[in-house]
């Protein structure tokens, strides 16, 4: 579970790669260098996110660095990465954003097949890549922390599968978010 700390860091850190410098200056932040988006956008795999400049950023930000793992790195890693990709303005956690239908449409913006997909993904590579594409789909029109939150939960449930109860998994709740969206 991200801590307060945590979020405000990743806040200011998604905040300098997507907002105009107004917006930045307005919030007393600095811009991220230049290609810093465009790296973590190409980054094919969680261990070349791993390598960018701009997780480091983020990384080294983060408080008590020595007491995360190996493990809380590579999930940093894939929220980094996802992050690049969503937009500011957004309130929806990525579930119910895939789920509402556009106006004049009875369909879905994510097909229930694409988005389970999502609910599928077995390793942090397919978990990257899965997010990567909804979110293209979807415009980058969620909301960074709680995308962020789901995506520290799956890598929890990753590691300590056993130790969920299934009511309390992502999946589950990505599936309510989703469906309740879509009605």
């Amino acid at each position: 579970m991200l801590s307060n700390t945590e979020e405000k860091v990743l806040r200011g850190w998604w905040q300098s790669l997507v907002l105009s410098d107004a917006e930045l200056k307005e919030k007393h932040l600095h811009s991220a260098p230049s290609g810093h988006k465009a790296k973590l956008k190409r980054a094919e795999s969680v261990d070349a996110v791993l390598m960018q400049d701009a997780f480091r950023t983020l990384w080294l930000s983060l408080p008590e660095q020595e007491s995360h793992s190996a493990n809380d790195m590579e999930c940093w890693a894939v929220i980094a990465a996802s992050l690049v990709h969503v937009s500011p303005g957004y309130q929806d956690g990525i579930a119910a954003a895939a789920g509402k239908k556009p106006e004049k449409s009875d369909k879905s913006l994510v097909s229930e097949m694409r988005f389970s997909q999502l609910q599928a993904a077995k390793t942090p590579d397919e978990l990257l890549r899965t997010l990567r594409r909804l979110l293209k789909l979807m415009k980058g029109k969620v909301e960074p922390l709680a995308l962020a939150k789901d995506i520290d939960q799956w890598f929890s449930e990753y590691h300590h599968s056993g130790l969920v109860r299934a009511k309390n998994r992502i999946s589950v709740k990505w599936a309510m978010d989703y469906y309740r969206a879509a009605k």
